[in-house]
């Protein structure tokens, strides 16, 4: 079996400059690192990462613990994590909980238990308090995304749904709409709750009358943008324009709408959250939904390099980096005449 005294030998070095360019060391001039990456070629050579970890005490590994793989956009982020991670030399391995507490715990213990050298929870459950106050009692590598709980010190990874929900409503609020309806997500996700309270925020500084059956309140499931566009356009007085948590949600109402003979955007405009088109692999109308955009790529980028460098250094001080949002102009709406 080939080993890196092989490499050694072919390249003209010590076992000790190879192992630093497989490692990604620095110290090595680059006309040699060539060559010993030239030798690693042409001998097919794999490095056992079994026998890299018992040397490193590292696994080579990132943990990531989702609630549930259910959106396109989770799964861009999936890929995003991983092409960051393997620019360090780092492996991703990620498993849903499928919004299960007892599950998630599972998972917390398999990876903080020296499967992983770091981890990332992504989702913004409330109920996540108590898990993560374990992760830091015991010093692990962590960054959250999505979450954050204010009176614990760990790294947060943070979209602001609370204003781009309210950047949502105010330009629809700008097309002339003063009859805005919501369509929550689950309000146990803070992403949910910070959308909600957005929407809120927007219609109460505008001037705008609260109306209570305008909001519908759902777990975004399946289908639950279909069902609540229905309760909507059934109401005496229906909305002339909708924000939804998600896309997701957007798309559904619209295709319902449309559907029950409502025209999109002339009787109802609708802006949606995520702005995933790109994403999708059916168009579920001619509509292309206005959208609050998230910079995944940065958000992924911002992960792995925290974790890395907790990994590196499990003193450093934590740090909360705070993404915004931006509207998207599609098809779906339009100022009132």
């Amino acid at each position: 079996m080939i080993n890196i005294f092989d490499i050694a030998r072919i390249a003209g070095v010590s076992k000790t400059t190879v192992s630093r360019v497989i490692n990604n060391q620095p110290g090595v001039r680059e006309d040699t690192r060539i060559r010993i990456l030239e030798a690693i070629e042409k001998l097919n050579y794999i490095p056992n990462q079994a026998a890299r970890s018992l040397v490193s005490r590292k696994a080579g590994v990132i943990g990531v613990i989702y609630n549930e793989f259910n959106t396109s956009v989770y799964l861009k982020l999936a890929n995003l994590l991983e092409d960051f991670a393997s620019r360090y030399n780092y492996n991703i391995v990620f498993s849903s909980s499928n919004d299960d507490f007892n599950s998630k715990a599972r998972y917390v213990q398999y990876f903080t238990g020296g499967a992983a050298d770091g981890l990332i929870l992504f989702g913004s459950d409330t109920r996540d308090k108590e898990l993560v106050q374990k992760i830091i009692n015991i010093n692990f590598p962590l960054v959250l995304i999505e979450n954050h709980f204010n009176d614990l010190k760990v790294n947060n990874i943070i979209i602001d749904n609370f204003s781009g929900a309210k950047s949502a409503v105010n330009f629809l609020i700008g097309l002339g709409h003063s009859k805005i309806a919501h369509i929550t997500g689950n309000l146990n996700h803070r992403a949910a709750s910070d959308r909600m309270n957005g929407y809120i925020e927007a219609i109460n500084s505008s001037g705008i009358k609260y109306n209570k059956d305008y909001v519908i309140y759902t777990d975004a499931g399946d289908s639950s943008g279909a069902a609540a566009v229905e309760r909507l356009m059934s109401l005496a007085e229906p909305p002339t324009a909708l924000f939804t948590f998600n896309d997701l949600q957007g798309y559904e109402a619209v295709q319902r709408a449309m559907e029950l003979g409502v025209n999109i955007p002339r009787d109802l405009s609708v802006v949606g959250f995520d702005n995933i088109y790109e994403l999708l692999r059916f168009i579920p109308s001619c509509i292309r939904l206005t959208s609050m955009k998230q910079p995944m790529e940065k958000v992924a980028e911002a992960a792995i390099k925290l974790i890395i460098d907790n990994i590196d250094n499990r003193n450093t001080k934590p740090r909360v980096i705070s993404f915004d949002t931006e509207i998207y102009e599609g098809t779906s709406c339009i100022e009132v005449i």
